[in-house]
């Protein structure tokens, strides 16, 4: 009897990691899209993917996980701002969620306005990417931006 209650125990954990295994690359947004990348390289997206609707992009910037929100403005200017609550940094939780035309922090519920991404710096707000270049066709943010911002990911739950 006691052979049978440890294989039932292992069944259970070994079906628990399995299923855990399946979910560690879940993402902010259910629509993240995650770009060719080194730890010396700029991070390039392109022009044609953004639209009016927040995109999430997964980065690692040396080993440090990052994702950030791009869309484009009513009037086809680009927004962009790393995906961690500049009010709540240093939870775990301190990201955004895209919620009925707005997006929502995962750690203190504050809703943020799209028209604001990338444009409103402090506070419960979506961290500006500052230091990019529009290149025709596609937005590059440099690696010395991508390595100083990534210090605010630190205890990001996201990827964990």
């Amino acid at each position: 009897m006691e052979k049978i209650r440890k294989y039932r125990l292992l069944l259970i954990l070994t079906a628990l990691l399995l299923c855990l295994s399946g979910c560690s690359n879940e993402n902010a947004s259910s629509g993240a899209a995650s770009l060719e990348q080194s730890s010396a390289a700029a991070m390039i997206i392109p022009m044609d993917e953004l639209t009016a609707e927040p995109r999430f992009y997964d980065w690692n910037q040396n080993g440090t996980a990052m994702q950030l929100i791009a869309l484009k403005s009513s009037a086809g200017d680009v927004q962009l701002a790393y995906n961690t609550c500049q009010s709540c940094a240093g939870s775990p939780y301190a990201y955004f969620e895209y919620q009925n035309g707005v997006l929502v922090c995962q750690n203190c519920m504050n809703r943020f306005g799209l028209d604001s991404v990338g444009k409103v710096a402090g506070g419960c707000n979506p961290m500006p990417v500052t230091g990019y270049q529009l290149d025709g066709d596609q937005v590059t943010i440099p690696a010395d931006a991508l390595t100083k911002a990534a210090s605010s990911f630190r205890n990001w739950k996201v990827f964990r």
